[in-house]
């Protein structure tokens, strides 16, 4: 890929301990980035999900959704794609009930026909600048308060942490958009902040 797709949207998955091995439990907050002709960018960021057996959270339905906007045109850049993909689907299947089978076979052939071309690993084609950078990132835990003295950065803004979906796609954005776009994609992230994220108290100095 060498452009900025249209439609982007950029998962991180989270594990949790389940009988002494990891669990897909969650999808972190996940960025959805649209990217007009004229290159402007517009943002939003869907919360938390935490991953249930069924219902609107189920593995099966969050596997359909991920192949209904496969369809719609989307890319996607996913932490550690092939191993959250195979749990996703594997959860789906292991959950699916008599009714909704056939809706989650289809959900996972669409998936698995897409996966090359619309689905990226977060390494993907990195050159060795972005990549241990992206690795870091996929390392770092969760978190919702900032630390003391925390200024703000691309790491923090309105003294809330930039979610980690942000900080990933500021080092996609580097590396698709020439420095014009880049700046650009940039300043659209500032005041689409600006605008959804009120001042919140700082942590006192003391």
């Amino acid at each position: 890929m060498v452009n900025h797709p249209p439609k982007l949207i950029v998962i991180f998955a989270i594990y949790g301990a389940k009988d002494y091995r990891r669990h897909l439990s969650a999808i972190d907050d996940a960025l959805v980035v649209h990217r007009s002709v004229d290159g402007r960018f517009r943002l939003e960021l869907r919360p938390m999900v935490r991953l249930t057996a069924r219902g609107t959270c189920g593995y099966g339905t969050i596997l359909q959704r991920l192949a209904t906007e496969l369809e719609a045109g989307y890319r996607m850049v996913i932490v550690d794609r092939d191993t959250f993909l195979a749990d996703l689907e594997s959860l789906a299947r292991e959950h699916a009930t008599e009714s909704d089978r056939d809706a989650i076979e289809r959900a996972a052939q669409v998936v698995a026909e897409r996966t090359a071309f619309q689905i990226f690993d977060h390494l993907f084609d990195a050159p060795v600048e972005y990549r241990m950078g992206r690795m870091i990132l996929a390392g770092r835990e969760r978190r919702t308060k900032a630390e003391r003295n925390e200024q703000d950065s691309l790491n923090c803004q309105f003294g809330i942490p930039t979610p980690r979906s942000e900080q990933l796609w500021h080092s996609l954005r580097h590396q698709w958009c020439t420095p014009r776009d880049e700046g650009a994609g940039k300043k659209a992230w500032q005041d689409w902040c600006r605008a959804n994220r009120p001042d919140m108290p700082k942590i006192d100095a003391a």
